[in-house]
């Protein structure tokens, strides 16, 4: 596919949204449970299979029946993995409707998100091997970041806190932009630079989601849970500074944590340079060298925009 040069970021995102929406939908209509699987990616940004698309074509693709197989594969398994989010938190809603568990029950949500993944490992494996792997890896380190997200519901530190976006969303991303790059057939160098480019993509995104959040303070009801952690932490804290005789003055030991409005803020400022550079490394042509570069930045402000619109 060539597009013009003269397409904006947004036009040329919104040509590519269509493309993988079709492709979506023909994949769906094939099967016995399209009923379910339509309430499941309705009204998805398409974000992943986007910047997969993104990176096949900056590196000169031609195979783009088999990126737009692996660019669906991947959006149906991100799609599974919101509604078991939404069990394991307990949201209400999805995109501004039930949520699946609330819809079906909990047992057959989780039920048909396992079966979105299979059929999802299904596709990426008539794909290639290669692609498989790839999509495999994320998937694990996807759950890994869920699981010790449930682990850790308010991370003791900015480290954890990254570690757990970073294996829980940007692995995703990361698997977007590898397999773009491993199916336009690019150099092993350009293909990690892809990699480590999705992943920056990923973080900046995750980071944004958190800003919204703690913004809108839309996690509200966890805050008595929170408040008991916290001060669970705190006494513990007392105990061992009398244990050892350390002595903590009230401040001390009631002050917050650390601002975490502006450690996102300035996270997503370091993850959007991130990729930046790395785009520079890759050596791409016009347009896509710019597309790549403002594609970081388009991604926050879509969530912040979102965030607006339901405000």
């Amino acid at each position: 596919m060539t597009l013009a040069s003269a397409l904006s970021l947004e036009e040329y995102i919104v040509a590519l949204r269509e493309r993988v929406e079709a492709r979506l939908y023909e994949i769906i209509g094939r099967r016995a449970d399209r009923d379910v699987l339509v309430e499941v990616v309705r009204e998805g940004k398409r974000l992943r299979p986007i910047l997969l698309m993104m990176v096949f074509h900056a590196l000169g693709g031609r195979n783009e029946e088999k990126a737009l197989e692996v660019a669906c594969a991947l959006e149906l398994a991100h799609n599974a993995s919101l509604t078991h989010d939404d069990v394991i938190d307990g949201d209400m809603t999805r995109r501004g409707r039930p949520s699946l568990w609330r819809r079906l029950g909990i047992g057959r949500a989780v039920i048909e998100g396992h079966r979105i993944i299979n059929m999802a490992f299904q596709i990426t494996l008539k794909e290639g091997i290669e692609v498989s792997k790839i999509f495999l890896k994320a998937w694990d380190r996807a759950s890994s970041g869920v699981l010790n997200e449930i682990m850790f519901r308010e991370p003791t530190s900015k480290k954890l806190y990254l570690s757990i976006i970073r294996e829980k969303t940007a692995s995703l991303f990361e698997a977007a932009a590898e397999s773009g790059a491993l199916i336009a057939e690019a150099p092993p160098r350009v293909v990690e630079l892809a990699r480590r480019y999705g992943e920056q993509v990923g973080i900046a995104y995750q980071l944004a989601d958190d800003y919204v959040d703690i913004v809108k303070k839309s996690s509200i009801l966890r805050l008595p849970i929170l408040f008991m952690e916290r001060l669970e932490e705190k006494l513990k804290l007392a105990y061992i500074s009398l244990r050892f005789a350390r002595r903590l003055n009230l401040k001390e030991l009631l002050a917050p944590k650390m601002d975490w409005k502006r450690f996102l803020v300035e996270e997503i400022r370091n993850s959007v340079r991130n990729a930046k550079s790395i785009v520079d490394e890759m050596g791409l042509e016009e347009p896509h060298r710019t597309y790549l570069k403002k594609f970081p930045a388009y991604c926050v402000n879509s969530m912040l925009a979102e965030a607006r619109r339901k405000a």
